[in-house]
């Protein structure tokens, strides 16, 4: 493994565990949140636990979305580019990748605008601006951008399979 791809490969591990280490901490805070919600239903329950279990769980599964990538744990449908000769399965998988930078691309871009236009409107029960959820989906887009770039510069395990660098869907 050349030097850029050992580079790539840590960089891709550390964003990964970052990634990781903060889906967990979320995934606390939303048990909490939810705990302490169900418990003391019966007296007199915080209202905002409705909104954090909520701001949490998206954020958690939008940090967890990168490591999914990176592990190959997202669906796809291979079925097509299986059957296909070496030639065409390789230009399936070139315009697969295109499409799929395309998607997070524009749904980062998408995301940011429409987390911007938010930025005047507040979640009443926690005092937070409602910019603070809606920034989950496009910064999950360019985390998922940033491992599936570091994962094409990585070569797969035992580099002469046929497999799909970067763990692209």
């Amino acid at each position: 493994m050349g030097r850029l791809a050992r580079t790539c490969q840590t960089a891709s591990d550390v964003l990964e565990r970052l990634c990781l280490f903060g889906a967990g901490a979320l995934l606390v805070a939303n048990l909490a949140a939810v705990m302490l919600g169900v418990f003391s239903r019966f007296f007199r329950p915080p209202v905002w636990t409705t909104d954090v279990a909520k701001i949490t769980l998206v954020w958690m599964v939008m940090l967890a979305a990168a490591p999914a990538l990176k592990r190959g744990e997202h669906m796809a449908i291979t079925m097509l580019a299986d059957r296909l000769p070496p030639g065409r399965r390789a230009l399936v998988i070139w315009v697969r990748r295109a499409i799929f930078v395309f998607l997070l691309g524009l749904m980062a871009v998408l995301g940011f605008q429409y987390a911007a236009k938010m930025q005047a409107l507040t979640i009443m029960t926690l005092g937070i601006k409602k910019t603070v959820p809606l920034l989950a989906v496009p910064v999950g887009m360019v985390l998922m951008l940033v491992e599936f770039g570091l994962g094409l510069c990585v070569p797969p395990p035992g580099a002469g399979a046929q497999k799909d660098p970067g763990g692209a869907p």
